[in-house]
């Protein structure tokens, strides 16, 4: 698939929408991680995004259990889904939203990696180079060479290798299967873990934060069909990169919400990966012009 088709740039667009949407999804778990625990936020919010894409479904005249949604390679992108949402939003409420996010979006250096190792797809030398430089910003941005390192940071790390191994299997799965059965699987098998996550650790949920969980339900629903959507469409190699967008509205969110302002290295990790996507998208435009 050349870098520049169609394919690639519109599945791009989708995880860079899909990013946007989860993290700040994020933000607003992280909040409410004040009133209940992680068991309880991933089955209220869980519950929620199951009956909004039942709904969608639905409406949409299909049937909400087709027979082709319980296949192996779906039951194990969900149980990848799964652990992942358990180790990150663990770390998510004993870490600063920008140390979390950063750290689990070494996804896309290790997808890079998998797609030419596993998946045997052409990655050309600038765009490991991108990648490399876009390693050393999280490794400027998390600093885990001068004391900052707690074990919580290994939470993230756990779910960054868990959406690694996800996002492969996600490639396996029949493409006659329509993706918001792939969502709906995932969503379903999270809101079953959060359930027996929650149970001795209840608390009265309000009608406000009821509300707020909606709205991470539908963000978290729609980021996932984004993501899915881009990876069975584009290749793994080139869309990976442009994951980083999470990691700018997670300092974003950081900065307005608990007033966590990045200092100098931070900042310069941040333009370090920036930097690297940027990369990327340049020497696809000199690859469309045909210039080499």
């Amino acid at each position: 698939m050349n870098d520049a088709s169609p394919h690639n740039i519109r599945a791009a667009l989708l995880v860079v929408a899909g990013m946007s949407m989860i993290s700040t999804n994020d933000a607003i778990m992280k909040l409410s991680s004040a009133e209940l625990g992680v068991g309880q936020l991933l089955f209220v919010r869980g519950t929620l995004a199951v009956l909004i894409f039942s709904a969608i479904i639905r409406f949409g005249g299909r049937p909400i259990l087709p027979g082709g949604m319980f296949t192996r390679w779906n039951g194990l992108r969900a149980l990848c889904e799964c652990c992942a949402t358990a180790c990150f939003i663990t770390g998510l409420t004993l870490l600063p939203i920008a140390i979390a996010a950063t750290l689990v979006w070494i996804t896309p250096m290790l997808l890079t990696i998998a797609a030419a190792l596993v998946l045997r797809e052409e990655v050309r030398f600038g765009r490991w180079m991108a990648v490399l430089v876009g390693f050393g910003g999280v490794l400027l941005v998390t600093r885990p060479f001068d004391g900052h390192f707690t074990p919580a940071m290994l939470l993230p790390l756990a779910a960054a290798c868990f959406v690694t191994v996800r996002d492969l299997v996600t490639r396996r799965i029949d493409r006659a299967l329509d993706s918001r059965y792939v969502v709906l699987a995932t969503l379903t098998m999270v809101t079953l873990t959060g359930l027996a996550l929650s149970i001795g650790d209840w608390r009265p949920v309000s009608v406000e934060r009821i509300g707020w969980l909606s709205l991470c339900a539908l963000l978290l629903g729609l980021g996932f069909l984004s993501q899915i959507i881009a990876v069975r469409t584009g290749e793994l190699s080139f869309i990976a990169p442009f994951s980083y967008t999470g990691i700018l509205v997670a300092v974003f969110y950081g900065y307005v919400i608990w007033h966590e302002l990045p200092d100098r290295l931070t900042v310069l990790g941040i333009l370090l990966i920036v930097g690297a996507g940027m990369y990327i998208l340049t020497m696809t435009r000199v690859s469309r012009r045909g210039i080499r």
